[in-house]
């Protein structure tokens, strides 16, 4: 097993945003679904798609590729777990996504910047 299926030890929620807003220009989200994981909780800066810093307040390696705008909670997923991660305090926002592959090109890893929000 590699080192990055190895790290990925923690759970999150993740919504995944729908690409076509409705008549009122709002997202909704895809029905929440647990990942594997690893967060770090680390505030940094990093540049958005027009060159600007904006501010990350997390930074998570999930096992699967993410979209911005997508939604994630950090932990397991329970039976009370909103299908709307807007009603939640403690779901961040995906502000940035990048993928890195390995040497061999046989495994990628995933890095997702998140805000409160």
């Amino acid at each position: 097993m590699s080192i990055i299926r190895r790290m990925r030890k923690q759970k999150a929620v993740w919504w995944a945003r729908n690409a076509i807003p409705d008549k009122f220009g709002m997202f909704s989200f895809a029905s929440p679904v647990e990942i594997d994981c690893r967060w770090d909780d680390n505030v940094s800066e990093i540049r958005d798609k027009l060159g600007q810093t904006i501010m990350s307040q997390a930074t998570v390696y999930p096992d699967r590729i993410l979209q911005e705008g997508d939604k994630l909670k950090k932990d397991e997923m329970e039976s009370d777990t909103p299908d709307d991660p807007t009603e939640l305090t403690n779901a961040f926002e995906v502000q940035r996504f990048e993928q890195i592959p390995n040497l061999r090109n046989t495994e990628t890893l995933y890095i997702a910047h998140l805000k409160r929000g």
